[in-house]
Order: C-alpha cells, then structure tokens, then sequence
C-alpha cells in the first residue's frame, strides 16, 4: 500500500537536496511542489542570517550522512520538542553540505569524482531523512498536518505579529546547530590538542580526511 506521507516527503527532500548539489552556476528548476517552494524560501533567510558560519561547511569532503545523522539526533531528539523551525534547520545544514565543490580541486578527473560523490551523497541523504522524519518523528508530522501545515507555519500571508514570532523561533532553533557544533569544536580542538602528545606513540593520528582513529 502506498504511503502518501513518505511519497510526498522524499519529493521535497529530493527537490531540495538536488537544488542544493547542482553545479555552480547551473540555473535551479522551478520548485516541484508548494512546500518545494517554500522550503527554498525559509532555508535562504537562514543561510543569508548565517552565511559566515554555513559557509566552512560547502565543499565538505567528510562522511555528509553520518554527520547529518549527528545533528539530526541532536536538534530533533526527545524530550525536546520538535517543530517546522528544527526540521528546517536540519534540512537547511544537510543540503550547505552538498554545495560547492572544495578549494584544491584542479583535476577534471578529481571533479567528476566529486560530482559523483555529491550525487551519490544526496541520494542518501533522501532516504536517511526521508525514513527518519516518516519513522520517528511521523506522528508529530501527521499531528501537524504534514507538509500542508508547514507551508501554513510559514506562508507570508500571515499576520504580522506571527511572522514575527516565525523569525524568532527560526533564529532559535537555527542557533541550537551553532551550539553544538561550537560545543563539537571545542571538544575537538581539546583532542588534536590530546593527539599531539600520542602521536609518537602511535596510539591517535589523523587521517586524509581529518578524523582522529585510535
């Protein structure tokens, strides 16, 4: 039997994620649906509202899914409450990090490894986001009217004492993503800071893409 929900949530997230990889330069097609379009919408004034920090992570050359899976189980865990501002959020980071293509690449043969890896990437993005917002978080989804209450939340035709309240919870929720990864930096640079003393002896080093292995 079909499943309505996850049909239509895969859509969005493939028109997204895609609009997201594409190549520089190459002109974006129309949104495919109305939640499409508003997703676009939202996501732009969060990333125009934190360029500065959004922009380390275009171009990233590490494992997207498993970095998308921690911040997923941080800004939309249990006991704290889920809403439209976490779940854009979260779409907002995982579709910086199929942008852009990383500084050094001079190689055709590199760039179309990239590039595929950018596809590949994306495609797995849909399905892990897909099946977590459909598995887990569903019932809060069907208990807001599913994508036709998000473009409710945030239809511009709201009035103006909502609109307000809109920014200010995106602002907030955008801010739970610089937290942790501000909280994530400072662990890390505590254990490069480790690793430079264990070098030596061989238990910690650093790998070609930046992951400390013990």
């Amino acid at each position: 039997m079909a499943d309505a929900l996850k049909e239509r949530t895969a859509r969005l997230l493939t028109d997204y994620l895609e609009y997201c990889a594409r190549e520089p330069g190459t002109p974006a097609r129309a949104p495919s649906t109305p939640e499409a379009a508003v997703l676009r919408s939202v996501a732009a004034q969060i990333l125009q509202r934190h360029e500065r920090f959004l922009s380390h992570y275009r171009g990233y050359r590490g494992n997207r899914v498993e970095l998308v899976a921690q911040v997923e189980r941080e800004i939309l865990a249990h006991p704290q409450p889920l809403s439209w501002g976490r779940v854009v959020a979260l779409l907002t980071f995982a579709g910086t990090l199929l942008e852009g293509s990383p500084s050094g690449i001079d190689q055709e043969q590199e760039l179309g490894d990239w590039e595929a890896t950018v596809r590949q990437d994306c495609e797995r993005l849909v399905d892990f986001l897909c099946n977590r917002l459909t598995g887990q978080h569903r019932a809060w989804l069907e208990a807001h009217d599913g994508w036709d209450g998000f473009c409710l939340f945030f239809t511009p035709m709201l009035p103006s004492w909502k609109r307000m309240l809109v920014q200010a919870l995106l602002s907030c929720f955008t801010a739970v993503i610089l937290i942790y990864f501000w909280k994530r930096l400072s662990r890390l640079y505590r254990r490069v800071k480790t690793s430079r003393k264990c070098v030596d002896s061989g238990f910690i080093y650093f790998n070609n893409k930046g992951y400390i292995v013990e």
